[in-house]
């Protein structure tokens, strides 16, 4: 019988912490306003589920809506203090995703 997750806690620290920081950065994203954000907030919480269930999809869906969450807010955020402070968060969970224990993690474990 196969277990469903919403975290994983025997995956390496940087992918369980990225699942969980996916999981609050879609609900950040979903309540900022922005239809773009909203639709990676949106992306967000099934990449984390299949993340947490180890599926390699969900690894993939996980880095694009990370790594376009930081295109859109550098598209539409003007330059200072403003734009580095919504910056930290998807950078932080781009990171942790793309961290070579996470990558390592996922190309043996994931299916």
């Amino acid at each position: 019988m196969q277990k469903r997750r919403w975290i994983n806690r025997y995956q390496p620290q940087t992918l369980m912490t990225g699942t969980m920081l996916l999981y609050i950065e879609g609900v950040f994203n979903m309540v900022r306003g922005n239809q773009l954000l909203l639709v990676m907030g949106i992306l967000m919480f099934p990449a984390a589920y299949l993340i947490a269930n180890e599926k390699k999809i969900g690894w993939i869906l996980g880095v694009f809506s990370s790594l376009a969450a930081i295109a859109i807010r550098i598209m539409f955020i003007e330059l200072g203090l403003n734009l580095l402070f919504t910056l930290i968060f998807p950078i932080v969970l781009a990171t942790l995703l793309l961290h070579p224990t996470s990558r390592e993690y996922q190309k043996i474990w994931f299916k």
